[in-house]
């Protein structure tokens, strides 16, 4: 089937989004109604790419830094809010039965491999996660989980086991207290402010965290994670075709519906990309490995010219 062949048409289904779905539970709590995807690429989420290059792991993915794309969401929006973090369950604990008084919040990032509730969670152990807290008492804290678990106890010990494990945030027992929203931005400002994040986002630069681990970004982590698996045909893909490629291939598709009508070279780019991503989960399903250095590479052609139409005005 040729790429021109295919419409972009809207997805409705499984989103990850965990983040950004939990910070819109509390907003439509509060009375303030948004498209989840919207409110992704609002985020500034979708826009640009990471290899996290190890020796251990392999993980790669349309996407930064969670917990900033949040906070640059909720300022963008131009509401108050805190993110905190605690030296202690006991102090976390004051500060979320503080901020409940006011209504829902939102825990994260946490491990989900403690979210007890989940069938099979041990699993999931270092995969992070973010979570509405709606209500606590001295066994248990009742939660709205993105992951699809509406209104469900968690007992208060595997809640406090998961809240603490800082993923990469910096900030264990990360709180995300959500307050009133000033005067609205208009749709220009929005806007405005959603490309310069996505193009500060393209301008990153690679960085070494140190222990062997680099923090590739753009076409050219691509092309590295390309030429990484041509040289290890049998290393194992982690969960790359279980979330990664997923969750990629969703916030280009976003990305381009958000694009379309103002720069439409772009969003027409983005959509190719989301059928590379396709492309690439069916080719590991069929054990057509071999194909995916080409693919990316493929992805990475499409994300320097994506880039490029991304600067134009």
């Amino acid at each position: 089937m040729s790429a021109h062949s295919v419409p972009l048409v809207p997805f409705s289904g499984r989103m990850s989004y965990c983040l950004i779905r939990s910070l819109k539970m509390v907003l439509e709590y509060r009375g303030q109604t948004y498209p989840t995807p919207w409110l992704e690429c609002v985020s500034g989420e979708p826009f640009g790419f990471v290899y996290i290059r190890q020796a251990d792991d392999l993980f790669a993915i349309n996407g930064y830094a969670y917990h900033l794309a949040g906070e640059h969401l909720l300022r963008t929006l131009n509401y108050e809010y805190t993110y905190t973090g605690a030296s202690d369950a006991e102090d976390a604990l004051a500060a979320l039965d503080t901020a409940l008084r006011d209504g829902p919040v939102v825990a994260g990032m946490l491990d989900m491999g403690y979210l007890s509730y989940a069938p099979g969670h041990e699993a999931a152990r270092g995969a992070d996660h973010a979570i509405v807290v709606l209500a606590r008492d001295e066994e248990s804290v009742t939660v709205h989980d993105p992951a699809g678990y509406p209104c469900v106890p968690l007992p208060l010990n595997d809640f406090l086991e998961a809240w603490q494990r800082d993923i990469y945030t910096g900030k264990p027992y990360g709180l995300w207290h959500i307050g009133t929203q000033r005067e609205p931005p208009d749709a220009e400002t929005i806007w405005n402010t959603t490309l310069a994040r996505a193009r500060a986002n393209f301008a990153k630069a690679n960085e070494e965290i140190g222990n062997g681990v680099s923090l590739l970004y753009g076409p050219g982590a691509m092309h590295i994670l390309a030429e990484d698996l041509r040289a290890e045909p049998e290393r194992s893909l982690g969960a790359l075709p279980y979330f990664n490629w997923r969750v990629s291939a969703q916030r280009c598709m976003d990305s381009a519906l958000f694009l379309r009508e103002r720069l439409p070279e772009a969003g027409a780019i983005r959509w190719e990309q989301t059928r590379v991503y396709g492309e690439i989960q069916q080719a590991i399903v069929t054990e057509r490995r071999a194909q995916l250095p080409t693919l990316i590479e493929e992805l990475a052609e499409y994300e320097t010219a994506f880039i490029a139409a991304l600067g134009k005005r």
